[in-house]
């Protein structure tokens, strides 16, 4: 046991005999307790399983996919699971209903959905507007520029899909592999072969899924998805954590 009163309030989590840690890029340890463990600690439920997804595009023999890197999205070539990449690459598609319910990955289709990113629960990507970069964002702020609307692909082909905003009718993510330009929202003005191709994606199962022990716990700056330590392989993750009232 450390004494030091500079590490009062270090703490593991322990459920059961599972050592908990929680998904980690930044450095960021900070919880935020509450007043009962339900305040600031909650199971994540097996049906959120079936909501996650990563979306992927084929250019020059190699498959891409959409990732989180930094707060902002971008294109990554295919990771391998158990990876950070593979994690950055897994969003849960959070019904804009909450009466709306997901028993498969096709039941999104058509739907209005938010894009949480597997290891950052409570923030959701977010547009700028035309022409501007996808961001990551708080879902507390309940922005209308998080809401998008799968479509079918604008590609024509079988199985891909495009994420129409819905504040923003007519614009879509966009992906442009060939100039390395990183993601963006971009508005339709014409048939465009090239436009269809960018923004038309491949929904796939998420590459990362979550561990039937999960929990999302409230930190200072952002939410932590904590899982049991013997189920990480190749990400990064804390086991310590500065838990403050």
């Amino acid at each position: 046991m450390d004494d030091r009163p500079e590490f009062a309030s270090t703490q593991a989590i322990l459920y059961g005999p599972y050592l908990l840690a929680g998904h980690s890029l930044a450095g960021d340890w900070h919880l935020k307790s509450g007043a009962n463990n339900s305040e600031w600690i909650t199971p994540v439920p097996a049906s959120y399983n079936s909501q996650l997804v990563s979306f992927s595009q084929y250019f020059k023999n190699s498959t891409f996919v959409l990732a989180n890197s930094n707060q902002s999205l971008g294109m990554q070539k295919f990771p391998k699971s158990g990876t950070d990449m593979a994690v950055q690459a897994t969003f849960r598609l959070v019904p804009k209903e909450s009466s709306s319910k997901f028993s498969t990955l096709g039941d999104g289709n058509d739907r209005s959905v938010m894009l949480e990113p597997f290891d950052l629960p409570g923030m959701n990507v977010v547009h700028q507007g035309a022409d501007k970069a996808l961001v990551i964002e708080d879902s507390s702020k309940g922005t209308a520029s998080s809401v998008f609307v799968v479509v079918p692909g604008l590609d024509g082909r079988n199985g891909s899909i495009s994420l129409e905003s819905q504040s923003d009718k007519g614009c879509y993510v966009y992906s442009d592999l060939s100039s390395n330009a990183g993601v963006k929202l971009s508005c339709k003005s014409d048939s465009d072969a090239k436009f269809n191709e960018a923004t038309s994606f491949i929904s796939q199962k998420g590459l990362s899924q979550y561990n039937p022990i999960s929990f999302v716990a409230k930190g200072v700056n952002r939410n932590f998805l904590l899982e049991p330590l013997l189920s990480f392989r190749d990400e990064y993750y804390t086991v310590y954590f500065n838990i403050v009232g």
